[in-house]
């Protein structure tokens, strides 16, 4: 079933289109039927796409409504913004692929649970797709940079939580540094590549003696540990619950 809304009347404007349970042929008609009224309006808009309730989709009938394929993408040509809400990496990733093999789209893509942002941002309320990533942790030791980190990371985020930690280790009596990986969804691929985030991150490794990665997805920690081994900082991974003995080994 497929559901489409007005969030916003006044400039921009923009829809919401929550799709729940299956997804069927009557749905997509649906879909271009609101593309069409759309198109014909003339207008710009922004639209918010909720997929955290779909159930499955199902293609019977659905190879008809490829004829109005040039219609969906002049619609989606015709849009501001377009933000896409999923709970399933499947349907995060299609997005994305979808997205660079589209000119000129960019589709913003969150997890369930960064529904607020999507719809500030779809709104016109923040030109900002997402709240900062980083963000600093109060743990009352000078000695300990501690930072969190949520949602994705782009190369922007990127490069402003590489200045907040260089500027925290700044202090002399500050050598050491913990991240707090909580609801973390990936990093754009490009980051990978980036020489000069490379080397951001080589001189910023220089600057402290131990480094503490706690919670995010196992392959993270292992490969700091991997990394401690062949780089200056000690580097240890604990799991979210074991922030209290992150901190205990960052004191030692």
């Amino acid at each position: 079933m497929i559901e489409i809304e007005e969030i916003s009347p006044a400039e921009p404007k923009a829809h919401r289109i929550v799709v729940m349970g299956p997804f069927h042929y009557a749905d997509a008609e649906k879909a271009v039927a609101f593309a069409k009224e759309h198109l014909e309006t003339g207008e710009s808009a922004n639209v918010l796409i909720d997929l955290t309730a779909l159930a499955d989709f199902s293609f019977s009938g659905l190879g008809d409504q490829l004829v109005h394929l040039p219609t969906m993408i002049q619609f989606i040509y015709s849009l501001d913004r377009i933000a896409i809400i999923s709970d399933e990496d499947w349907l995060r990733s299609a997005a994305r692929i979808e997205s660079a093999l589209l000119p000129r789209v960019v589709y913003q893509v969150y997890d369930d649970d960064e529904a607020e942002a999507a719809r500030a941002w779809v709104m016109g309320e923040t030109d900002e797709p997402r709240r900062g990533a980083f963000h600093e942790l109060d743990i009352g030791k000078p000695e300990i940079a501690a930072f969190e980190v949520t949602g994705r990371l782009d190369e922007a985020e990127s490069k402003r939580g590489i200045a907040m930690i260089e500027e925290k280790l700044s202090a002399p009596d500050c050598s050491r540094l913990m991240m707090v990986i909580r609801n973390w969804h990936g990093f754009d691929a490009e980051l990978i590549f980036s020489p000069r985030l490379m080397s951001s991150k080589m001189k910023l490794i220089k600057q402290f003696d131990r480094y503490a990665i706690v919670g995010g997805p196992d392959w993270v920690g292992g490969m700091g540990e991997v990394m401690g081994k062949l780089v200056k900082p000690t580097i240890k991974a604990f799991d979210l619950d074991e922030l209290d003995d992150a901190v205990a080994w960052l004191s030692e």
